[in-house]
């Protein structure tokens, strides 16, 4: 393969990929905490960015677990194609980095900026890959705090190579494809959305163990916290379906996913109505 942009992206959409980009590694959009691309290679020229569209019926599914395993294979995908693109990269004398779709992250019980004790533990990826896409004109970061591109709004899963193979890089656009619609917003059972930005942590208790209610360190919310934790003990397996989470990365919510309107290429099959989604954390405690 000649090492150039469009034949690597040519090669990239041979492989079954739907979406590639290219970054200048030096100035690539970071998140908070900041994760530069050069502090992961301090020679590194660019960053290839590329994504695969999740199925649309795994989404609309009324149950999680099949979107689950859906977000997995993509994931899979990915990885595959990361390790073979960064072994031919190598191969033509350009160091690169894979950085993976999905796990391994760094996990923090405390803020590294500030040493303060994070209300829950927070997960933080090596490389953001959605600001990354950003970066190289892929989409933008929507309400949801999701990446959404013009063709597949929400629903792609993304990866990355960083590389010293100095390619030409993509500028990013201004899409303006988030139109405050906010049905996000109404969907999140959680209320992360609430409010002027994204919240995290309700996102994370929810979407990982499906608790509508978590513990702030506040005495008064600890009485409705446990009384959560009761009903969800009496009525489901909670240690068990902890384990099948840890095994095979189960979640419990993609509503904001679900209902956003953005993606052009799937307005001939998105479904007019998309049935109840119903996960192994909240079914039966309605």
């Amino acid at each position: 393969m000649k090492i150039d942009s469009d034949s690597v992206k040519a090669w990239l959409m041979d492989q079954g990929i739907d979406l590639v980009g290219i970054a200048d590694a030096t100035t690539l959009l970071t998140a908070k905490p900041e994760r530069p691309a050069l502090s992961l290679m301090p020679t590194a020229k660019s960053v290839i960015v590329f994504a695969v569209a999740h199925s649309l019926g795994a989404v609309c599914s009324p149950d999680i677990m099949l979107w689950t395993r859906n977000k997995m294979q993509t994931s899979r995908l990915l990885d595959e194609v990361a390790e073979k693109l960064g072994r031919t990269l190598e191969r033509q004398g350009f160091l690169s980095l894979p950085v993976s779709a999905d796990k391994p992250v760094e996990i923090h019980k405390r803020n590294p900026d500030t040493g303060e004790k994070f209300p829950q533990t927070r997960v933080v990826a090596h490389l953001s890959h959605k600001h990354a896409a950003v970066s190289c004109g892929l989409g933008e970061i929507g309400r949801s705090n999701l990446l959404l591109t013009p063709e597949f709004g929400p629903h792609q899963r993304l990866c990355a190579v960083i590389t010293e193979a100095e390619l030409t890089a993509d500028a990013p656009r201004e899409l303006n494809l988030c139109k405050g619609c906010n049905r996000c917003v109404r969907a999140c059972p959680s209320g992360a959305l609430q409010g002027e930005g994204y919240d995290v942590d309700p996102c994370f208790n929810y979407w990982t163990y499906g608790f509508d209610r978590a513990n702030l360190g506040q005495l008064g919310a600890w009485p409705g916290f446990l009384r959560m934790v009761l009903k969800h003990v009496k009525q489901r397996d909670v240690m068990v379906e902890m384990g099948q989470t840890l095994i095979t990365d189960v979640d419990h919510c993609i509503e904001c996913m679900r209902v956003c309107p953005v993606g052009e290429r799937w307005k001939a099959i998105r479904p007019t109505k998309l049935p109840l989604q119903v996960s192994q954390g909240t079914m039966g405690l309605e």
